[in-house]
């Protein structure tokens, strides 16, 4: 909503200069209510789970579903190497996973331990923040052909935080939002901006890119995400899980450069 706000002067603008057409409040109605479910779910999974564990796999799945649902839905091809991509983050999301969780440990099979992952809340909410990355991307990569990518990120912010006000306003009393907002006002407001801007230019980019390479190549800071989740937050994260972590980026690498 900060980000809605600042952006004001700019939708006016736009909105009156260059609306978008049919089609494109459609991509914009459909984008919305996915990222509605990504914030949903993202918060979740940091609310229950450990950030070097819910970011590699939130973002490493949406790493590698993203080619292959492109391939599906609109016609995109994989290459060879963006095919190994996607196998190097499958094994570098299986490597964080176990590794950090033990899987396979104290006599218990793969199977019986991977069966207790799903009953972990932190993890079945970055499966699905993983999947509902993969949707908006796609969504977003059609959406732009038909609304200029500044409009199409605001629109998207002023409908996310919509959707969002709306559905914490049933699990918190509103002096809980003015709390939030009295003491980490500027957090908030540069949250805002920097995430209006990063996801401005992924826009951008799916205008000239494919999203068999823009999706992955912008999840390549998966790395940082376990190391701040280590030095930040002093979560322990073993050697192996941050080896996993450096596949997946790997991965979204060989995925990026693919021709």
């Amino acid at each position: 909503m900060a980000a809605t706000i600042l952006g004001a002067p700019a939708l006016v603008y736009l909105l009156v200069t260059d609306p978008p057409d049919a089609m494109g409040w459609a991509f914009v109605g459909g984008t919305i209510i996915l990222h509605t479910g990504y914030f949903t779910f993202l918060g979740r999974a940091y609310r229950t789970g450990d950030l070097s564990i819910v970011y590699p796999v939130a973002r490493g799945l949406g790493i590698a579903l993203i080619p292959a649902i492109a391939f599906l839905t609109i016609g995109e091809s994989v290459s060879w190497p963006a095919g190994l991509g996607i196998g190097l983050t499958v094994v570098g999301i299986f490597s964080v996973i176990s590794w950090g969780h033990g899987v396979g440990a104290g006599g218990q099979s793969v199977a019986g331990s991977l069966r207790g992952l799903l009953r972990t809340p932190g993890f079945v909410y970055a499966l699905l923040t993983g999947l509902t990355i993969a949707g908006y991307s796609i969504v977003d990569k059609q959406g732009v052909k038909h609304v200029y990518p500044l409009l199409y990120v605001i629109l998207i912010t002023a409908g996310g935080g919509t959707g969002m006000l709306l559905t914490l306003s049933r699990q918190y009393p509103r002096s809980a939002f003015q709390k939030e907002l009295r003491l980490h006002w500027r957090a908030i407001a540069i949250a805002g901006v920097l995430q209006t801007i990063a996801y401005g230019l992924v826009l951008f980019a799916l205008r000239v890119s494919p999203v068999s390479y823009v999706g992955p190549f912008r999840e390549v800071g998966v790395v940082f995400g376990v190391i701040m989740g280590a030095l930040v937050l002093k979560e322990r994260v073993t050697r192996p899980r941050l080896a996993g972590a450096a596949v997946i980026a790997c991965g979204a690498v060989a995925i990026a450069l693919a021709p």
